[in-house]
């Protein structure tokens, strides 16, 4: 049995999603709460029909009675389009109990290696949600000794090391790399306690052409505990070097790779090194909530909210927001200031100024 869980997909701190309205404050609604990613579960040759592979759990506790039940896959039915054209149908191998979210294998796939998919619903009274699984089909268990071969491109920055499949540009691995060495450089020149984390911990982002063939890792995931590594992922299609450089334009993809590699950073590295700036930061992230700054969405373990915020926070501190607004102000670096003084001083406190940042990439204005 094995089921995939993303390093930051750190689970159940609060007791219900929180949805804000403008005016009126925190209303805690209790409908049950999955994941706004996927679950993915191993199926081989060797798994005996009726054998209980994984089952299906809330992020958040819920009081009330959930029923669970499976749906066949349609292409753009999830928020982040896992769910495409041409997928096997998940529920014609798996089925899932009603009453405890289990899954259970009800026949053998047809073919190896494969992944299946499927929406999982859970509904109570007050509502659903619906979250990506997906089964992943091999014809044997992999072996750990195998856990790292998908990573044929590896350099290290620093305390971090870049992993990417044979499939990623260079080109893009190279300038996440460059990103890390850029926010890293203020705790470079300083006390370096964030890089001593980073070290201590082994991290290390994993690079992959594509969300499919990110699930071909299975080795990876099974065994990255164990192996003592810490990581986070990141996709080919997601590093858009030029995103920041041109000030985040609206025609261009949102670049993810800083966003991601602050993660890293914030996980790896700050949590320990300040935890003093740790408190702040939670507490910043409550206060943002309640006056409708930051609205987590559905789906996010609220210990991952001070890790979205840090890195929202950072997006505006590097001047690539200004064309959103809060309250009439323009999410500008100076209105950040304004709008969330603490937020603002820790950003600056643990990360180089824009001017610093740009200068650490390589960037003028003129190129």
């Amino acid at each position: 049995m094995w089921r995939e869980k993303s390093f930051f997909k750190l689970i159940s701190l609060s007791v219900f999603s929180l949805f804000l309205t403008a005016g009126v404050g925190i209303i805690y609604a209790q409908k049950p709460i999955l994941t706004d990613e996927f679950d993915s579960f191993l199926v081989t040759k060797q798994t005996k029909i009726g054998e209980v592979i994984g089952k299906i759990e809330l992020i958040f506790p819920n009081p009330k009675k959930i029923t669970w039940s499976l749906i066949p896959p349609v292409p753009g039915a999830d928020p982040r389009h896992y769910l495409k054209e041409g997928q096997l149908d998940a529920t014609k191998i798996v089925e899932i109990d009603p009453n405890t979210g289990e899954l259970r294998l009800k026949a053998h796939p047809t073919q190896y290696p494969t992944h299946y998919y499927a929406q999982v619903r859970a509904t109570n009274e007050d509502g659903f949600m619906d979250e990506v699984l997906i089964i992943i089909a091999l014809e044997e268990k992999p072996k750990k000794e195998n856990a790292l071969d998908i990573f044929t491109q590896r350099i290290e920055t620093g305390p971090i090391r870049f992993w990417a499949t044979k499939s990623v540009d260079p080109q893009k691995i190279k300038h996440a790399a460059k990103v890390a060495n850029a926010l890293l450089s203020k705790d470079r020149k300083g006390p370096g306690l964030i890089s001593k984390y980073l070290r201590q911990k082994n991290v290390a982002m994993t690079i992959f052409k594509t969300f499919e063939e990110r699930n071909t890792a299975i080795s990876f995931y099974m065994y990255i505990d164990s192996l003592g590594y810490q990581t986070q992922d990141l996709e080919d299609e997601e590093i858009i070097p030029d995103y920041f450089r041109l000030g985040g334009p609206r025609n261009l993809r949102r670049d993810a790779s800083v966003e991601e590699i602050t993660h890293l950073i914030h996980r790896g590295g700050i949590m320990e090194a300040y935890p003093g700036v740790q408190k702040r930061l939670e507490i910043a992230t409550q206060k943002a909530i309640k006056r409708n700054f930051y609205r987590p969405q559905d789906g996010l373990p609220a210990d991952s909210y001070p890790d979205e915020y840090l890195a929202g926070g950072l997006y505006i501190y590097y001047g690539v927001r200004s064309h959103r607004s809060y309250n009439g102000l323009p999410l500008t670096p100076e209105n950040l200031k304004k709008i969330d003084p603490e937020l603002y001083d820790i950003i600056s406190f643990l990360f180089p100024s824009r001017e610093e940042f740009f200068k650490e990439m390589g960037w003028t204005k003129n190129k």
